[in-house]
């Protein structure tokens, strides 16, 4: 996330170098002679929304790779914030399985774009196993510009257009590192259920082959959760093996038979699913991504020196029952474990624990039992074969092969996808995308409240103008600013209704906004009637229940200032109702809240929706202890201790053990007998 003195604000009025040598809206030259391995192609980074682009020849590319490399703040996201509008049919619209896209661009830059990120789909299917991923529950959001900000009125927002620059770690490049070049232009923003992308993608070149693979946050959100070691060594910023994007290198060879969308991996989620026709030529083709670093740059150079003069040095290794240690890396050994972090991730993923057939299996297997299990050396034997210092020694001997060497992955990819029949977006469409992405927007923002104030002020425009736009098209006439006044409203006045709103995913959004504004009764009201309809957005469901939770809080109806069984009932449904959708430790931890604060007594469903939730997030310790209270309370000593049990395997510190501990002793043994 960009920090809020890296981004440029209209009220600021800052440039970039960039800016002052090029202007915001120059157009970039064409691409130059490459080295022999082939053409690297344009590609957005998978973790930091960056992008990789064969380096233009020009006389003054040397200085941009310097003044990149010396001012790396200027490589963090940047927006010219101000108020907005939704303009009279400037977007058009279409709908895929899985994703919606807003684009204003035209056809062949928006089609360039949704074949970037087909193409990242795609590869992400190649390198990262699918259960890794969980079902997302809201259609992406893709939200396509292609506008200079010479041309952008003062009423608008936009992000800016993309550049590109040199990659910082040019070291973890090699051969490739003169022809690559990165940006982080791209806005990419999610809200736990859902994430949106906003490229503008004036002055981008749409004659190479992209490979945009985006969303890569869905991997922190999988349940139960990828290891602490594993999401470091993927999207690590230093030392991530996916930290900065991949660019695509043709092979020579091409597979020319035609297949459909269906048997081609990771396509389904960008339209191309089984019921499509469309046939794909397909090129085998490399890609290639930032290498292996081993601390800093500055020590990956000394430590090569060494190598050159002694090939059998001994590396430094961290011991690996410390990189998988529950409690993480310590202050004094952080950088070392990151960047083992980021070998054992590529040993797994693109090396021999991907190319051996036995590793293969291993290191999924591994990975599979990591997520439910504290990590020892027995459960390692287990799936490798072998223990803790034989797997050591590999990776010393694997780290001398690819210090300095950039990723590499072969694979099959479509010259050309089908393109996409957009349609002229409507009010309610346009509103509820651009909205939601503003106030996702401003969330991330919350170090920095007067900018954050502004994208929730410029949200809440754009809001209230599909509103207001809808209401007309339903009426067919103008729309007026009393054309529906509330009980009381003075002439003039705008007045927001839920009834007047039809689609329930413009409710939602709606709600949510108006909930992140501090209008919670307005908000809860939004919310009711989106729920109500069956809305397919998780957050919602939880927010409602926050705002049930805290009206039963303020006025307790049950005994000694404990909720009701009706309190508990209003608060727990929507809670119930989100999780048909995904697991969040979220919604699992407010469960056991309520349930901690009402006078009902859980049934035994209940009581397996609190073991469910534990047995999706065993490392979450709060939630493995709530839970185990909550089944004591009720008399469930069986699941209960299962619960302590299962918060004593995951607890890293003095504090946690002791309270699991005390809860145990708590339940005497004569209370146990005949119990659940």
């Amino acid at each position: 996330m960009a920090a809020p003195g890296q981004l440029l604000n209209r009220k600021r009025n800052m440039a970039s170098p960039f800016d002052a040598a090029h202007g915001p809206g120059r157009r970039h030259p064409a691409t130059g002679a490459l080295r022999p391995w082939g053409a690297a192609l344009l590609l957005l980074a998978c973790g930091a929304s960056m992008l990789i682009q064969p380096a233009a020849r020009g006389a003054d590319s040397g200085q941009d790779a310097a003044a990149a490399a010396r001012e790396r703040a200027i490589l963090m996201c940047r927006y010219v914030v101000s108020a907005t509008r939704i303009e009279r049919n400037p977007w058009r619209y279409a709908s895929l399985p899985g994703f919606e896209v807003l684009s204003r661009a035209p056809d062949e830059e928006t089609n360039w774009e949704l074949s970037a990120l087909q193409r990242g789909q795609m590869f992400q299917g190649v390198v990262i196993p699918s259960d890794w991923y969980p079902r997302p529950p809201v259609p992406y959001t893709v939200i396509i510009d292609d506008t200079s900000l010479d041309d952008v009125p003062a009423a608008q927002l936009h992000s800016r257009p993309i550049v590109f620059r040199a990659p910082v770690d040019a070291l973890a490049w090699g051969e490739l590192s003169e022809d690559a070049f990165v940006s982080t232009d791209l806005a990419e923003v999610h809200d736990h259920d859902t994430y949106a992308i906003n490229a503008n993608v004036y002055g981008v070149s749409t004659q190479s082959r992209a490979c945009a693979s985006s969303g890569l946050q869905r991997l922190l959100d999988c349940a139960p959760p990828l290891p602490r070691w594993l999401t470091a060594g993927m999207t690590g910023p230093k030392h991530g093996i996916l930290r900065d994007g991949f660019a695509l290198v043709d092979t020579g060879r091409r597979d020319d038979r035609f297949s459909t969308a269906s048997n081609i991996s990771g396509m389904s989620g960008m339209g191309l699913g089984s019921g499509d026709h469309a046939y794909l030529v397909q090129q085998t083709q490399r890609a290639m991504g930032a290498g292996t670093l081993w601390g800093s740059q500055d020590e990956t150079e000394r430590l090569l020196a060494q190598l050159r003069a002694d090939k059998r040095r001994k590396i430094e290794i961290l011991p690996l029952g410390q990189l998988f240690d529950e409690a993480g890396p310590t202050q004094e050994n952080r950088t070392l474990w990151e960047s083992e972090a980021g070998l054992f991730a590529r040993w797994g993923l693109m090396g021999p624990g991907h190319d051996d057939p036995a590793m293969s299996r291993a290191f999924p297997e591994f990975v599979r039992r990591a997520r439910r299990e504290p990590v020892t050396e027995q459960l390692f034997t287990e799936c490798f074969g072998f223990g803790y210092s034989v797997m050591e020694r590999r990776l010393e001997k694997y780290l001398k092969s690819v210090l300095e060497k950039p990723t590499s992955v072969e694979t099959a990819m479509p010259l050309k996808f089908p393109g996409i029949g957009l349609e002229e977006a409507t009010a309610d469409q346009a509103g509820r995308i651009l909205g939601d992405w503003l106030r996702m927007q401003a969330n991330a923002h919350w170090s920095n409240p007067e900018l954050r104030g502004e994208f929730l002020d410029a949200a809440g425009r754009m809001l209230e103008r599909a509103y207001r736009d809808d209401i007309a098209r339903q009426a067919e006439a103008a729309p007026s600013l009393d054309a529906e006044p509330g009980p009381g409203a003075e002439p003039g006045t705008f007045f927001l209704t839920a009834d007047r709103i039809r689609d329930p995913r413009l409710l939602a959004v709606y709600g949510l906004y108006e909930h992140d504004a501090g209008n919670d009764p307005k908000a809860r009201e939004l919310l009711e009637a989106a729920v109500k309809a069956g809305v397919a957005r998780p957050k919602a469901y939880l927010v409602l229940s926050e705002l049930r939770f805290a009206e039963a809080a303020a006025a307790p109806a049950g005994p000694k200032g404990t909720f009701s069984a009706g309190q508990g009932t209003s608060i727990l449904g929507p809670l119930r109702a989100a999780l048909r959708y995904a697991p969040t430790v979220e919604v699992y931890s407010r469960i056991a809240e309520v349930w901690s604060r009402c006078d009902a007594t859980p049934d035994d469903r209940d009581i397996e929706l609190l073991a469910e939730g534990v047995s999706f997030f065993p490392r979450d310790t709060n939630l493995s202890y709530a839970s185990a209270l909550v089944c004591a309370r009720a008399g469930h000593f069986v699941q209960a201790t299962r619960l302590i049990d299962n918060g004593l395997a995951f607890a890293t510190d003095d504090g946690d053990r002791d309270r699991f501990n005390q809860l145990l002793s708590s339940m005497a043994v004569p209370s146990r007998r005949g119990a659940k």
